[in-house]
């Protein structure tokens, strides 16, 4: 069985223990690959060994904390020390390719690294947001052998930005699991369970699931609601997020922070911030809520908390931004803003889920048979091996 080497940012460790969509997607990928052997490699964590194998998966963490992550996120050109650790396990596995995941440099780090084995680079959001230091120089070849987007909106920007070259492209978008992320019928015990857990009984509650962030439309998001309270006083807003990932970061105060608590102050008793929910758990968030909004304010490539949403049947309202309406359709499962940053339109569409219970319905079951026919881990892992065959086949032909 070939082997493919399944590379995350320097960030977070795999599984996501500490959160990360690309740390969720790898796990994921890897545990329903069928043809291709996953080794996964990702900087260590305390709460984790270096080296393991679970459920068919080989797990390399390469030490990076404290000093170490550091001098590597500052002067990574004179202390490659992630790249030097991903370059061993290289030597010792290898891998027929390697994919890694939101990190143009780091790719192109490992082609040099390892030239003769395939590279493919998957993005899951527009290079030009990264820090600064992980930006590819405007010009920066980036001489991979694949190129995976997680949407047609970032695939087509970034196909322009980066200089790939003519290399083979693709649209794969994330997964979500129909098993766990369930909606609420499916389920009823459990959800009454996580509402009466947070004081909830049968108040019509929206929920967002994300980083609190004003780029997230949080901030849109709680200016809306004080105009639903004006109508809707029963209605109740659940938060479900952190401010951050990672370890001992997660519920750190930001400035925004500061602010959104002054704000819901203001309306006792109507908001819960549950703060950070660990990604094992972040499935009952969703069964919190009778429908789920996040107005996203940034060009965001595809976020996952829509299709999770989605599995658990619960309608969405969002923003036309970046590669989201190629996941929330208007009238299929959800309803779309005009006006991104409009706070009346927002609270006039909330109001509309909230009043019209059939109308709600339909959209929740629209949403759970259509994420479930199409964005199952299983079909997301068989688009990914054919990805992992045409490279392999194509580098072979290129000899």
């Amino acid at each position: 069985m070939p082997t493919v080497a399944l590379v995350a940012p320097e960030l977070f460790p795999v599984p996501p223990i500490r959160g990360g969509a690309a740390e969720t997607i790898i796990d994921r990928v890897a545990a329903h690959l069928r043809r291709w052997r996953p080794i996964v490699i990702s900087p260590s964590d305390p709460d984790l060994p270096d080296h393991e194998a679970q459920g068919g998966v080989e797990y390399f963490r390469i030490p990076l904390s404290g000093w170490r992550r550091w001098l590597y996120r500052r002067y990574r050109q004179h202390f490659p020390v992630y790249e030097r650790g991903i370059a061993k396990i290289l030597e010792r596995v290898q891998p027929q390719v390697i994919q890694v995941y939101n990190r143009p440099l780091l790719a192109l780090s490992l082609k040099k690294y390892a030239p003769h084995i395939p590279v493919i680079l998957r993005m899951g959001n527009l290079s030009r947001i990264l820090g600064k230091r992980e930006r590819p120089a405007p010009g920066t070849v980036i001489p991979v052998d694949g190129f995976v987007a997680v949407s047609r909106y970032v695939l087509e920007r970034e196909q322009r930005r980066l200089s790939l070259g003519a290399v083979p492209r693709w649209v794969i978008y994330n997964g979500v699991d129909p098993q766990t992320f369930v909606p609420r019928w499916a389920d009823e015990s459990l959800a009454r369970s996580c509402r009466s857990a947070y004081g909830l009984n049968r108040e019509p509650t929206v929920v967002y699931v994300g980083k609190i962030r004003e780029s997230k439309g949080v901030g849109l998001l709680v200016e809306a609601m004080f105009r639903v309270w004006q109508t809707m006083p029963e209605a109740v807003l659940v938060l479900a997020g952190g401010t951050e990932f990672g370890r001992g970061r997660t519920d750190r105060i930001t400035p925004f922070y500061k602010v959104l608590q002054e704000k819901v102050a203001k309306a006792p008793g109507r908001v819960i911030l549950t703060g950070f929910i660990p990604p094992a758990q972040i499935n009952r968030a969703y069964l919190l809520g009778d429908i789920f909004v996040g107005p996203s304010q940034n060009e965001e490539g595809l976020g996952m908390v829509f299709l999770e949403a989605s599995a658990c049947g619960l309608p969405i309202i969002s923003t036309r931004m970046g590669g989201i309406p190629e996941v929330v359709h208007e009238g299929l499962n959800g309803l779309l803003l005009e006006r991104k940053d409009d706070a009346g339109e927002l609270a006039e569409k909330i109001l509309l889920l909230l009043r019209n219970e059939p109308f709600r319905r339909q959209l929740a079951h629209q949403a759970r048979e259509w994420v479930c026919r199409n964005f199952g881990w299983d079909k997301i892992a068989r688009e990914q091996e054919h990805v992992f065959d045409a490279v392999t086949g194509h580098a072979a032909k290129g000899l």
